[in-house]
């Protein structure tokens, strides 16, 4: 009897010890998970400070998670990140469909870079998630008949994943815009989306980490847009105003060619 109490207090010590080796062991594996699989889809460098995960609450808490901008951009980096918590369903982590009950990204600072009217760093990030993303998806699966039965199992299929919520709270969204010699401080307002992946269409991590990805880089977009309109009224403005000041002060006929003068 004592030898059977002795037998199971060490294998529920060596569970344990297992059992903690796995998150000692889960926290490397996920930073390197992100920044290879991130890196590959943004086409710039990715990169995840910290990682901690508490299965006793199904939770997991990121740090430090930055995007690092495309060549030839004054700061080094398009978003820093400072937390960000999941909430996910242990159990499905074993089944074939990974359920994420919630995202919550708090503390983005995003900067937004336009040299000029036609490109920007966000606009160039888009492109490089839709050429990579684009470049996996297009992948054809090979047919049974041209797979001998001398061939090697094929690779498992990536697992599904579905996101029921995820919120974004408002960030800091700093913009060097043309028309405008200092940066701008502006305010992104608020994310939430929800059932990502749950419309039947399955979707891979791949695919829902892009669509949060590009839903806020559209959101730090809509914000500059409606900047640089406002910036482009001031100056429509000042210059009108500078033309009917030079209209008052010249002749009628180099008034009435200034009349024929139009900013945008």
């Amino acid at each position: 009897m004592k030898a059977l109490k002795y037998s199971l207090l060490g294998l529920l010590l060596v569970l344990l010890t297992a059992f903690i080796g796995l998150f000692l062991y889960l926290e490397p594996l996920v930073k390197t998970t992100v920044n290879t699989v991130g890196t590959k889809i943004v086409g710039t460098q990715v990169n995840l400070k910290g990682f901690k995960f508490s299965p006793f609450v199904d939770e997991a808490e990121v740090t430090g998670l930055s995007v690092a901008n495309p060549e030839g951009y004054k700061t080094p980096n398009l978003i820093n990140l400072g937390r960000v918590f999941v909430k996910v369903n242990v159990k499905s982590l074993f089944t074939d469909t990974i359920v994420v009950d919630e995202v919550s990204v708090n503390g983005i600072d995003l900067t937004y870079e336009m040299p000029d009217l036609s490109t920007s760093n966000v606009m160039q990030i888009q492109q490089n998630i839709a050429k990579n993303t684009a470049s996996s998806n297009a992948e054809e699966p090979v047919k049974t008949e041209e797979v001998s039965k001398e061939s090697p199992a094929q690779t498992k299929p990536a697992k599904n994943v579905i996101i029921k919520k995820v919120v974004v709270d408002g960030g800091s969204l700093s913009a060097m815009i043309p028309l405008q010699a200092e940066t701008l401080t502006l305010t992104m307002p608020a994310i939430e989306i929800t059932g990502i992946g749950e419309q039947g269409d399955k979707m891979n991590i791949q695919e829902t980490v892009t669509t949060v990805f590009n839903k806020i880089l559209y959101n730090a977009t809509s914000v500059v847009s409606k900047a640089l309109l406002n910036a482009q009224e001031k100056v429509n403005e000042l210059a009108n105003k500078a033309i009917e000041e030079a209209k008052g002060k010249a002749g009628d006929e180099i008034g009435g060619l200034l009349d024929k003068v139009k900013f945008w």
